[in-house]
């Protein structure tokens, strides 16, 4: 491929992995039982997952927030 990213990657040049996998817990919680694969998916580390927990409370705080009104 010309980009360089494999076929299949669900991964895009200078996006922030923790957001990537923020916003993917975010829509399928239940994937944070395999919490490796989705660092593998996502090309992310610990720190990146921490990030990603942090940003996944604030997206579900601002929802909440967002149907209170």
């Amino acid at each position: 491929m010309a980009d360089g990213q494999q076929p299949g990657s669900t991964t895009t040049a200078g996006v922030d992995p923790a957001e990537q996998i923020a916003q993917h817990l975010f829509q399928n919680p239940s994937d944070l039982i395999d919490i490796r694969r989705l660092m593998r998916r996502f090309h992310a580390s610990a720190t990146d997952c921490l990030r990603a927990f942090t940003r996944l409370d604030q997206l579900i705080l601002t929802t909440r927030e967002a149907t209170a009104r």
